[in-house]
């Protein structure tokens, strides 16, 4: 619902980023916690910036209310050690190397 619009949103404010918006779905009651993915905003296959934030509120969301959760940061994991694709190494600007 809001994944689409949101998105392209984000990719105009951070001038073009170019990987995907990950996104993830819970059906759960009240209180439960989201788990928010976190990739790097240009190639989706740095493992550096593999992570996710967990987001909740306690009385949220009611039966007439929807959650919606967005994640930033301003770089990759702390002493990352995942391997693969480095930032440095991004080459192509399809989004994804």
């Amino acid at each position: 619902m809001w994944h689409v619009p949101g998105g392209y949103a984000m990719r105009e404010a951070l001038a073009g980023a170019l990987a995907i918006v990950p996104s993830a779905k819970k059906v759960a009651g009240v209180g439960a916690r989201l788990d928010v993915p976190i990739t790097h905003v240009d190639a989706s296959y740095v493992r550096s910036h593999f992570d996710a934030i967990e987001v909740g509120i306690a009385d949220a969301p009611r039966a007439d209310e929807l959650l919606l959760a967005l994640a930033m940061t301003t770089g990759p994991r702390v002493h990352d050690r995942a391997g693969g694709l480095k930032a440095s190494e991004i080459k192509a600007r399809d989004g994804l190397r």
